[in-house]
């Protein structure tokens, strides 16, 4: 398009501030309106006793381990927390999505926090990195507004009514649904993505998202009858038998329409841009299902924004996790607090 005059040019200079001001509170009014709702549902959920996630909800264990970030020979991937080779101490914690008995399929988490890191953090703790991920390659949801209409479904009871909205495309939700909610044999058999891209370096433009896939010598059969708690008796009878170790790995965005920031439903084709292992998470056996292990790991809290610059998350459903995650975090602790 040409410009033909500084009054066209200041025409459009005016209406880039004015759509950067709708965007922007249309991703504040979003994010209120789910910590609204996720603060209603978790009040009708909880009632008394400990206030949990709204995703994420069932604890399965915390674990003191050690992150090993490995010796890179490509520019491309030393940046932030991957210049320079070294070993910090971690903490994971491992979860299921949404549901309390294990006989249920269901998605599983995978967060981890990163300590003594170097480097000012964009929120929260300094010398932290949190790296959050799901046994699932994508979201659910390709939105903020998918993931507010799912949200308000849940607060109304009618799910139903968000899955079978033909004019929203949320069919394709229940089909993502449906091929990530499995019985797995054992939190430490999955490999977990992040399924939100995040930056690499303070200079440039290169997009990633981070994946973690298992290492370990040892593995999990599904026992040929589940119990309601089988996932944390299969952690504990592999951390009698050996460690647990999971590869972390980058995958670079090569492709800005076949690997969009702004859709989270779409998974990043590995043929084209395949994960490069650039780190390597252990741990030991530890007294995990204590009382306290179990307490310390429900008061953790995992924000993809605890993070250097050099990791910052990227995209609209990432902004709009920012300040809800902060939020429903405050909301735990102070309700946990008052319920002691």
């Amino acid at each position: 398009m040409k410009i033909g005059s500084k009054h066209q040019l200041g025409w459009i200079i005016l209406l880039f501030a004015i759509t950067q001001q709708v965007y922007a509170a249309t991703l504040d009014q979003l994010s209120s309106g789910m910590i609204s709702l996720i603060k209603s549902i978790s009040e009708e959920r909880y009632p008394t006793g400990t206030m949990k996630r709204f995703n994420q909800a069932k604890t399965l264990g915390c674990f003191h381990a050690e992150f090993e970030v490995f010796k890179e020979d490509s520019s491309k991937l030393k940046k932030g927390l991957f210049a320079q080779p070294g070993t910090y101490k971690s903490m994971v914690r491992f979860a299921s999505a949404s549901e309390t008995d294990d006989r249920e399929k269901d998605l599983r988490g995978m967060s981890f926090k990163v300590y003594g890191v170097e480097g000012e953090s964009l929120l929260g703790h300094q010398g932290e990195q949190d790296f959050l991920l799901n046994s699932y390659p994508a979201l659910f949801v390709a939105t903020p507004e998918d993931f507010f209409s799912f949200i308000q479904a849940v607060h109304d009871d009618k799910i139903w009514r968000f899955f079978a909205n033909p004019f929203d495309m949320h069919m394709k939700s229940l089909w993502i649904l449906f091929q990530a909610r499995k019985n797995h044999s054992s939190p430490f058999d999955i490999r977990y993505w992040s399924t939100t891209p995040s930056r690499l370096g303070t200079e440039g433009t290169q997009v990633v998202k981070y994946s973690a896939t298992p290492c370990s010598s040892e593995s999990s059969e599904l026992p040929s009858e589940l119990s309601e708690n089988y996932l944390q008796a299969a952690m504990k009878t592999h951390l009698e038998h050996g460690s647990v170790c999971f590869d972390f790995q980058i995958q670079l965005q090569t492709n800005d329409e076949e690997m969009p920031i702004e859709n989270a439903s779409v998974i990043w084709d590995e043929n084209k841009s395949p994960f490069i292992k650039v780190a390597r998470l252990t741990f030991e056996d530890q007294p995990f299902t204590s009382e306290a292990a179990m307490q310390a790991c429900e008061q953790a809290s995992f924000n993809p924004w605890q993070s250097l610059p050099a990791h910052e998350p990227l995209g609209r459903m990432n902004q709009v996790r920012k300040s809800v995650y902060s939020n429903m975090s405050q909301f735990r602790s102070e309700v946990n607090a008052d319920r002691q």
